[in-house]
Parts: structure tokens; sequence; C-alpha cells
């Protein structure tokens, strides 16, 4: 198995009698689970030559993946998957897509809107660093989105692969980049992936994405926004929909890689969570037990710490990695896995693991797929 560097982080190779065969990218990035940053390998890329297909060498290439992101200090693993494969490597689903669509027609009730006073402009390349730091503070506790390095310096795509980009900026009377937008560059659609920032400048992003689609002579504008978003809360006053799509297999799917770090990081978190429920001043530990590791979890003062040190009687609380990825993302409740046959949670402790693990709706914008 073959190891490169390449600008994003690492491409895994197979080779057969010196001709590369299969292979895929592990995209090294930092991504939120809720306000923590944990050192995300984001599989793309993944690639076996047709007539090598088959013989199961993807299976190897992704199998090595894992272990070699464990060796590199990954916390967790995330990718775009087909259906019927990955869960064979410890992947299980957790993101939801998200679609809000609102009708052109709600051009006239903006316009009534005055609550906005910023002027709209495309974004000129020397801004997008404004429009990071926005993003950035946008999305500081969302989980799945992945936070956006100093040397970002755009969109590799927009709401699909291929597709370009125009991003609009709302500004004020001192030309400062107050919010933004960004949308799909097609004439037969209005597909807007992005909009973030000071919401007192919706009504004025709205407006000039409605004056686009009316341009494009399209009778709705989609939004790719979870339903708690700031601006698709906002929107509920125009009407529409919001259609959530889940995937039973493929889709966005994610792993733990190295559960020791990963609960490390997540300390705070966890603590911000106990904060203002009964567990607030609770005093208590647990062991988690997975496929992936063991470790005591303490609960002391409103304060979450781990340890990988498993030692006298406690709670355990046994559960696969892939459940406790899927609570993890918010994508399923501490009471529906616990259901399941290969999960096992003392009664005492499903409610502080609710509190621990509440449901959520985890995102990533489109543009950062890969």
């Amino acid at each position: 198995m073959d190891v490169e560097e390449v600008s994003r982080g690492q491409r895994v190779g197979l080779s057969l009698d010196g001709q590369h065969i299969s292979g895929l990218i592990i995209n090294d990035l930092q991504m939120r689970i809720g306000r923590t940053a944990v050192h995300m390998g984001g599989i793309g890329g993944v690639h076996t030559d047709r007539e090598h297909r088959m013989k199961g060498y993807s299976r190897r290439v992704c199998e090595y993946a894992n272990e070699y992101m464990l060796e590199r200090g990954y916390d967790v693993s995330l990718l775009f998957g087909i259906q019927n494969f990955y869960h064979k490597f410890g992947f299980a689903c957790c993101l939801p897509v998200y679609k809000l669509t609102l009708t052109t027609r709600i051009a006239e009730h903006v316009a009534g809107d005055r609550s906005g006073s910023a002027k709209v402009r495309r974004a000129r390349k020397a801004e997008f660093a404004r429009v990071r730091s926005i993003y950035n503070a946008e999305y500081a506790r969302r989980t799945g989105m992945v936070v956006r390095p100093r040397k970002w310096t755009g969109f590799r795509m927009g709401s699909s692969w291929g597709v370009k980009t125009v991003v609009l900026v709302a500004v004020d009377g001192r030309g400062r980049i107050l919010s933004y937008a960004g949308f799909d560059d097609r004439d037969n659609a209005m597909n807007v992936f992005e909009l973030a920032g000071d919401a007192r400048t919706y009504p004025n992003l709205l407006s000039a994405l409605v004056r686009q689609a009316v341009k494009r002579r399209v009778e709705s504008l989609h939004f790719f926004l979870p339903p708690d978003d700031r601006f698709a809360v906002y929107a509920r006053r125009f009407g529409g929909s919001l259609q959530v799509d889940y995937h039973y297999s493929g889709g966005g799917m994610a792993r733990v890689i190295n559960l020791e770090t990963l609960f490390a990081k997540l300390g705070p978190e966890l603590s911000a969570r106990l904060a203002g429920s009964s567990f607030a001043d609770a005093r208590t530990s647990f062991v988690l037990n997975t496929d992936v590791g063991a470790l005591t979890v303490r609960v002391e003062k409103g304060e979450v710490t781990t340890s990988s040190v498993v030692r006298g009687k406690k709670p355990v609380v046994r559960i696969p990695q892939d459940r406790l990825t899927q609570l993890l993302f918010g994508f399923r409740t501490v009471a529906d896995v616990s259901a399941e046959a290969s999960v096992r949670v003392p009664a005492g402790m499903r409610d502080l693991l609710s509190v621990l693990f509440p449901l959520h709706w985890a995102h990533v914008s489109r543009p950062d797929y890969f």
C-alpha cells in the first residue's frame, strides 16, 4: 500500500505489478461536533480500475485507510458514499439532506420588509477572507461543519460537483461586509448553498436572490440549509416547504477513529450540554465500552472528563462505535439506540446520556463535500 502527500491530505493507493489499480484520498480537515473542533479524515476519490473490481481491492484500501488515520492522529472520519458498501468499514449514516423551497412570488412580500438597509453586490476576490470569518462564526457550534482555515480562498464548487458559484455580500454604509449568500451559477435553477451573517440583512439578501430567480425565470428558490438555521427560521414567514431526507445506506456517513482522543476533545462540549440540566451538579461516572476501545467518563461539578483507565465497579454502557457516532451527530436518540440488541445502557444512565447526546441537526455545507 502506498501513501502520498497531496494538497488536501493523503492519497492511499494499491498497486499491482507496478500499476496503480485502487485508492482513495484522505482529506485532512477540522470538523465541528458542537463547539469542539476535531481532526477529521474526509474520504473521497474512492476508486478501483474497472478490470480489477469485485476482487476485494477497495476493501483492502478502506481498511488500511482506517488504520492509517488512527496512526496519524485523526479522531473521526466522514464520507459521502454509495449504498451498501461503507458500513462494512464501520461508517454509519448520520447526515440528513435538507432543502428549503420558497416560491419566487415571495418577492413582493420581501420588498415590503424595510428592516434591512444594507446594499447587496457581488463579492470581490479579496473579500473571501471576510466570508470565511462570517462562516466560521455562524457555524461555530454546528456539528458536521468543516472549519475553514486561513488559506481558504473561495468555494471549490456549488451545490454539486462541477458547478460554478456566485457569491453576494451585503455591506453597510461604510462598505463593511455584514453577510453573504452563495448560489449556483446556473441558468435553469436557483440553488442557494450558504447564507450567513447579520440577520438584519436577510431581507436585502433575499430580495437580491429573488431578483436572480426572476432573471432566470424559475418558479422557486432552493436553500440547502438545516431546519434550525437562522435564515431558515426567518424564511418561515414567507411560506414554502422544508424537505429532510434520511439515508438508510450511503450518503453522509461517519465513524469514530480514535475514541480516546475524540472524547478528550469533547469534554468542554459535553460539559456545556450539562449546564442548565438536572445533571448540572451531578457526580457520577460510567464506562463507555465500544468495539474501538473503552474509557471512563466522569461527571463532577458540571464538568465532563474522560480517562483511558477503566477500573472499579461502574455502570457500563456497551455500544458499537457506529451507533455512538449516530448519537454524536444527533442523528438518533439514546432511547432509540438502546432498543437495539447490540446496545446496553443501564436504566439509571439513560437520562444522563440523553443530555450528553441530544438530537440536533448536523450539516456539512455542500461546497465542502469531498
